[in-house]
């Protein structure tokens, strides 16, 4: 792949700390360690600056080689990026939440993460039912905080967490999260949960931002309306949707036409109507987990 690197004026939004994250990030979730080199050289290339990665997806490693061999070409810095991983439900509790992050950032082969988030509400080996998976994530919300404390990490967010688990999180550690990522596309849009996120300052980060593909959201009739009007695809409409609403996206993809494609969205705009036909698509049509499950 030739030595040239793109860079595009992708918007940013502000935590309430003040930092920024790029409102379009690189997915890697189901990317093997050997796809990493290609498609996250791809990404940033194309004007990627942010990484979405998390410690259950076991490819850490393959993504910081590949960054490393970007620094080592001169072609980006550390600083350019915004790297994120997540601690599993595996992880959680403080002592191995504190190894857990310890070990991202080995694998990762970087001195700090721009945020680090629990991955989910529950704990592994627990019922969701239990009334103590609460403190559990409680006390891993407190490793995260440590290794804020120690520079390690910059910010701290959360993925899958409802309003429930967020006021406990906040209540009993005085912290508000930066960031909440979970399923968000536009026929899984939880109101509540994003009017929650909004009242407390939490970036709303879209994971499954296009539906896992699925012939519902890509064949859906108004969305190819949309896409033949602005000569786009169904993935950039969809995609485009949840940026205009200020939510911070993840698409995935290890194909160079894709990866090119997603990020190829600020060259148009919806109009207002546009936007809220297309909320008016909502049917709570879940790809990927649902943290209703874990109930304290």
């Amino acid at each position: 792949m030739e030595n040239i690197i793109k860079t595009l004026n992708i918007p940013h939004l502000t935590f309430h700390t003040g930092n920024k994250i790029p409102i379009v990030g690189l997915g890697t979730y189901e990317m093997a360690d050997s796809e990493c080199d290609k498609a996250v050289r791809t990404a940033i290339v194309n004007g990627y600056r942010h990484i979405d990665t998390a410690s259950i997806y076991k490819n850490e490693e393959g993504i910081g080689r590949c960054l490393k061999g970007l620094y080592k070409d001169k072609l980006i810095t550390r600083q350019d990026l915004f790297i994120t991983s997540k601690i599993s439900p595996y992880e959680q509790g403080y002592e191995k939440a504190l190894a857990a992050g310890e070990n991202i950032l080995k694998r990762l082969d970087t001195e700090y993460l721009d945020l680090l988030i629990i991955h989910w509400p529950g704990v592994s080996k627990m019922k969701p039912d239990d009334p103590k998976i609460a403190e559990k994530r409680l006390e891993t919300w407190k490793a995260l905080q440590k290794l804020k404390e120690q520079g390690k990490v910059k910010d701290i967010g959360v993925s899958n967490f409802l309003p429930r688990h967020l006021d406990h999180l906040i209540k009993n550690s005085g912290e508000v999260p930066v960031l909440n990522q979970f399923e968000l596309h536009p026929l899984c849009i939880n109101h509540e949960l994003i009017d929650y996120c909004h009242k407390n300052k939490i970036v709303v980060e879209a994971y499954s931002s296009l539906a896992r593909k699925h012939e519902k959201l890509m064949k859906n009739s108004y969305l190819l309306e949309l896409a033949k009007k602005y000569n786009k695809s169904v993935a950039q409409v969809a995609l485009r949707w949840a940026v205009q609403n200020n939510f911070v996206v993840l698409p995935k993809s290890v194909t160079e036409k894709y990866i090119i494609e997603n990020i190829d969205i600020f060259d148009f705009e919806l109009e207002e109507e546009e936007l809220k036909k297309i909320s008016a698509l909502n049917e709570n049509f879940h790809t990927c987990w649902d943290p209703s499950v874990v109930l304290h």
